[in-house]
């Protein structure tokens, strides 16, 4: 990652990602056949981290705001922060969609999962309330459009995490049961 994010994808060579993990360019070899193989690889452990963390984001908190809020916050988290003050992110994101597309749609599918998967349980707790929305998984993909939405229109950090914030107070007082 540290030299993608030096070099960018395309200009950055076995040999540097070697160096930078410290290792010679013989053993990199040995676990990946090439440069977009070790992107690919990095994306996937991307997304298992944020599942692993949005999940947990999602059930330490009662308020769906919090939890949404939690859960965007980890979602962007190192190393996107590390990726956003990059001057070859916005490259290394379109590598993402084009090198590593089957590995991204994979783990944003499984991130609308998560998202689903805590709006059944939390309707179940009468923490939520999907009435108006659809079913879970439905209001989990329009959930997720509007995160992706918002992080990639992002040219700012610190911007970012005040308007994930806003996402999710927007979108959890929506979800919030009406108080008879």
């Amino acid at each position: 990652f540290a030299a993608f994010r030096t070099y960018g994808f395309r200009r950055a060579s076995m040999e540097d990602i070697a160096r930078r993990a410290g290792m010679s360019r013989a053993s990199i070899y040995l676990k990946f056949k090439n440069k977009e193989a070790i992107l690919s690889a990095l994306v996937q452990r991307y997304f298992d981290d944020a599942v692993d963390k949005m999940t947990a984001a999602l059930d330490a908190a009662d308020d769906p705001a919090d939890a949404l809020a939690g859960a965007f916050a980890v979602k962007v988290a190192a190393p996107f922060d590390a990726l956003m003050t990059s001057p070859h992110g916005e490259e290394l994101m379109d590598a993402k969609i084009t090198v590593a597309a089957d590995v991204a749609a994979a783990g944003e599918a499984r991130i609308v999962e998560v998202l689903a998967d805590w709006l059944g349980r939390a309707e179940g707790k009468g923490i939520v309330s999907l009435e108006a929305y659809g079913s879970a998984e439905q209001t989990a993909a329009t959930i997720y459009d509007a995160l992706h939405g918002v992080v990639m229109s992002a040219r700012d950090y610190d911007v970012l995490l005040a308007d994930l914030d806003r996402l999710a107070t927007l979108i959890g007082q929506g979800l919030r049961p009406a108080r008879s």
